[in-house]
C-alpha cells in the first residue's frame, strides 16, 4: 500500500508500507549457517525461529552462534512444535535445508504445511520427484492442495543452471535436436563438506571403495535435471540414466585449504546423466568439479535452428547462488497455486529483495 509519494530531481519517489516474510528454517549445517545469515541481512524477510536436533544448538540463538551483531535474536529449537508454543504470529514461508533425501524431509514438509506455511527446499530429490518417488510424490501434492499450500525444491544446481535455464533458452528455437550442458567448477573454492563429498584427496582405490560403499554418490540430481527438461520439452525421452562417477586426478601435486592432493590422488570427480531416445543422446549433462579446475564455466549448448551457445565465463558460484535461489524465491511462493510444483512451473525468477509482504 502506498502511503507517501515524493518529487525528488523529477522522479516520483514511492514509499511502500510493507511487511517481511515471516520465515522459519529446518537445518543449521554448513550450508544452512549461510542461509540463515542471508536470510537474516535480507530487510524483506525475518526469520522466526531455526530448527536443529543437534544438542550444540538447541537454545542458543543464531545470531550468537554466528557472530552476528544487532538487535535481533533468533532462536534455535529442537522441533517446530516448540517453536510454535513460542512463535504466536503467522509464519509465511519453511525452508528445509536438511537433506539430500525426500523421505527424509517429508515430515518436516508435511508439518510445516499443517501449520499454514508454504514450503521451499534444497533437497536435491525434490526438484522433480515424479518419477524417483511417485507415491510419494502423490502424497505430497495431495496434501498441499488440501492445505492450499505450495511446495517447491529449487537450488542452483539442480533448479536452475542445468534444468530450468536451458529450458528457457530453446524459446527462440525452431527446432531443438540436443541438449549438452556442462558444468566446470573449481571446488577448492566450496565448503569443507562439499569437497569431502567429491573425493579430494582420497587415493584412487579410496574413491572407488566410497562409490561402491555408496559415501560418494557424484552429483545428486542429474536425472531430475534431465525429467524437469523432458517434461518441459516434451522430447519423449525413452530411457534416462546416470554413469558412474569418474575421478580425476591430479597430474601434480596440488595444495588447496582442503587438502594436499598427491600426484595420482584424487581431485575430485566427474558425473554425467544422459537422456535418450531410439538410442540417440538427446540431452546430456556434463558435471565436473575438483581442485583447481580452470577455467570455471557453465555452458549450454542447443543444436537447432537457430542454434544455441551459451556460456557463463567464471561460472557461478554454487553456494552464493543456491542461497540466492532460496532467498529470491519466497516472495514467490503460492504465485503458482496449491500442489507440488517445480521450477519450471513457477513465474520467471528473478532477484526479488526488494518485494515486500503487502
Amino acid at each position: 500500500m502506498i502511503y507517501n509519494c515524493k518529487y525528488i530531481s523529477g522522479v516520483i519517489q514511492q514509499e511502500y508500507m510493507s511487511k517481511p516474510f515471516n520465515v522459519v528454517q529446518f537445518g543449521f549445517g554448513s550450508l544452512g549457517k549461510s542461509i540463515a545469515m542471508a536470510i537474516i541481512n535480507r530487510s524483506n524477510l525475518h526469520l522466526v525461529g531455526l530448527i536443529d536436533i543437534d544438542p550444540e544448538y538447541v537454545g542458543k540463538n543464531v545470531e550468537d552462534v554466528l557472530s552476528i551483531s544487532g538487535d535481533t535474536k533468533t532462536r534455535i529449537y529442537p522441533n517446530l512444535d516448540s517453536l510454535l508454543k513460542v512463535v504466536k504470529s503467522p509464519i509465511d514461508v519453511s525452508v528445509i535445508a536438511t537433506s539430500s533425501s525426500l523421505k527424509v524431509v517429508k515430515p518436516s514438509i508435511i508439518e510445516s504445511m499443517r501449520a499454514g506455511m508454504n514450503v521451499i527446499s534444497i533437497c536435491e530429490e525434490l526438484s522433480f520427484p515424479f518419477n524417483r518417488h511417485p507415491k510419494l510424490s502423490v502424497e505430497l501434492d495431495s496434501k498441499a492442495k488440501e492445505l492450499n499450500k505450495t511446495v517447491l525444491g529449487t537450488g542452483i544446481n539442480p533448479g536452475y543452471l542445468m534444468d530450468l535455464l536451458p529450458i528457457v533458452l530453446t524459446a527462440p528455437c525452431q527446432t531443438v535436436e540436443t541438449i549438452t550442458v556442462t558444468r566446470h567448477m573449481n571446488s577448492s573454492h566450496r565448503r569443507f563438506s562439499f569437497q569431502k563429498k567429491i573425493g579430494t584427496g582420497m587415493t584412487q582405490n579410496e574413491f572407488r571403495k566410497n562409490i561402491d560403499e555408496g559415501h560418494i554418490t557424484g552429483h545428486v540430481g542429474l536425472v531430475e535435471s534431465i525429467r524437469m527438461i523432458d517434461s518441459a520439452l516434451n522430447l519423449g525421452l525413452d530411457k534416462i540414466e546416470e554413469l558412474p562417477p569418474e575421478a580425476v586426478v591430479a597430474d601434480e601435486a596440488i595444495a588447496n585449504s582442503f587438502a594436499t592432493i598427491k600426484k595420482g590422488n584424487v581431485l575430485g570427480l566427474k558425473s554425467t546423466g544422459l537422456g535418450k531416445k531410439n538410442g540417440k543422446t538427446v540431452v546430456r549433462l556434463d558435471f565436473l568439479a575438483y581442485a583447481e579446475a580452470d577455467p570455471q564455466y557453465d555452458e549450454i549448448v542447443i543444436e537447432g535452428l537457430p542454434k544455441i551457445h551459451q556460456r557463463i565465463e567464471g561460472g557461478v558460484q554454487g553456494d552464493y547462488s543456491t542461497i540466492a535461489m532460496i532467498l529470491n524465491l519466497i516472495p514467490m511462493l503460492g504465485s503458482t497455486g496449491p500442489g507440488l510444483v517445480t521450477m519450471k512451473d513457477i513465474p520467471v525468477p528473478r532477484n526479488t529483495e526488494r518485494i515486500f509482504k503487502n
